[in-house]
């Protein structure tokens, strides 16, 4: 998808997709951020990498089987998109795995106040708003 197209559109709402086990805290698996015209799902598909599509929030569903359930919510205060509903999403700004250049493996989305980044690292979705890590990296930890 040509991310270009979403310059300059006004973030509405974030909804999340929870996964939670048992007791275990919830995890953040996806998220949708609804613009003006626009819903982009951003999310670490099965091969690792970050995808960011145009797509619309799917329905909470349980999985009884493995105890565990995913729910479709607004977005918890603690994913750093919600604190830039309202503004407008001035561009996002794409890292590709610097080995297979073909391995989108992040994203800046920068807001009119400050920014958020996605990336996969592990085959999991990390969030953090711009300032709190270095771009172009991989585990936040190191």
């Amino acid at each position: 998808m040509d991310l270009s197209r979403v310059e300059g559109q006004r973030l509405v709402t974030v909804i999340g997709a929870l996964f939670v086990h048992g007791s275990d805290a919830p995890e953040l698996t996806e998220v949708w951020l609804q613009l003006e015209s626009v819903t982009l799902l951003v999310r670490v598909a099965a091969d690792w990498q970050l995808r960011i599509t145009p797509d619309e929030p799917e329905e909470s569903y349980t999985m009884p089987e493995l105890g565990s359930r995913v729910d479709v919510v607004p977005a918890p205060d603690g994913v750093p998109f919600v604190r830039h509903v309202g503004e407008r999403l001035m561009r996002v700004v794409e890292w590709f795995d610097a080995e297979a250049y073909d391995q989108f493996m992040e994203a800046e989305f920068v807001f009119d106040t400050g920014s958020v980044v996605a990336w996969s690292f592990g085959g999991d979705l990390h969030l953090a708003g711009g300032h709190e890590r270095v771009l172009g990296g991989g585990d936040p930890a190191r």
